[in-house]
């Protein structure tokens, strides 16, 4: 079951590791609309009746499936988005790819 919390800002992780690759990439910012972390998604309450925001997060959810949980997904995207960038890097682009079929059908 996926969860979906809407929140006045998106928060930043805790953990030190964590913290620092947010740092370093700028994928929370207070401009972040949402954030997957496996089955719960955080979203802007700016945003919290945005379809195309809610399906992009569930396609995270899914890759989070895909690979096999939260670590395997969390080391794909960072090297994606720190080598590539974001938001060019593949699993993004996944993402907003899907978000884009799924709402204009």
């Amino acid at each position: 079951m996926v969860k979906i919390y809407t929140v006045p800002q998106i928060p930043i992780p805790k953990h030190p590791v964590l913290k620092a690759a947010t740092e370093d990439t700028q994928l929370i910012t207070p401009d972040t609309a949402g954030l997957t972390l496996r089955y719960g998604i955080f979203i802007h309450s700016n945003f919290s009746d945005n379809r195309r925001l809610i399906v992009h997060e569930l396609v995270h959810t899914s890759q989070y499936e895909k690979l096999g949980g939260f670590l395997p997904f969390l080391r794909k995207y960072l090297m994606e988005c720190i080598n590539i960038g974001y938001p060019e890097a593949p699993m993004e682009q996944e993402a907003i790819r899907m978000a884009e079929k799924i709402c204009s059908e």
